[in-house]
């Protein structure tokens, strides 16, 4: 809560910058205190855990049953390779094949259903940061950059 109180931009006046109630540290104020905030609930419900006694038998049960290590390291590479791709082909194209690769890499496999939602997410995404939180996210170089404000101009973005 302290970061998103005080080191959101430090120095910057973003006061200027806002449109009504809206300004660029609207989105990171807000996903800072939302994680301050299940973080508490979080705290509070392990301590709560701490305090009741372990159920007869309950012990040597996994968690996550349906959990798949197989997954993990492409999961991480995919991961990066989004990080890498923002600067290079901008927010918008990076995330669209991320959104596309993780639900394949998840076990998704009816193409229509990733093409719906991967291109519709990605849609929402950049609504929510560029239109509404007043973000400026990475755009790509060179024909990328022109592809991104060409789809922009599309969504009535810009």
């Amino acid at each position: 809560m302290i970061l998103a109180r005080y080191h959101i931009a430090p120095g910057v006046n973003l006061d200027a910058m806002s449109r009504g109630l809206a300004s660029p540290a609207t989105w990171p104020k807000t996903m800072l205190y939302c994680a301050a905030a299940c973080a508490a609930v979080l705290f509070v419900r392990n301590l709560y855990q701490l305090r009741r006694p372990a159920a007869p038998g309950a012990g040597g049960v996994p968690m996550h049953a349906g959990y798949d290590e197989a997954k993990l390291l492409p999961g991480i590479a995919l991961l990066i390779a989004y990080g890498l791709g923002i600067t290079q082909v901008g927010m918008a194209w990076a995330t669209l094949g991320f959104m596309a690769a993780w639900l394949v890499l998840s076990g998704l496999r009816r193409p229509l259903v990733v093409v719906l939602v991967s291109t519709l997410g990605t849609a929402a995404i950049l609504y929510l940061f560029v239109k509404v939180s007043l973000m400026p996210l990475d755009r790509g170089k060179g024909a990328f950059e022109q592809a991104t404000i060409f789809l922009y101009r599309l969504l009535g973005i810009y």
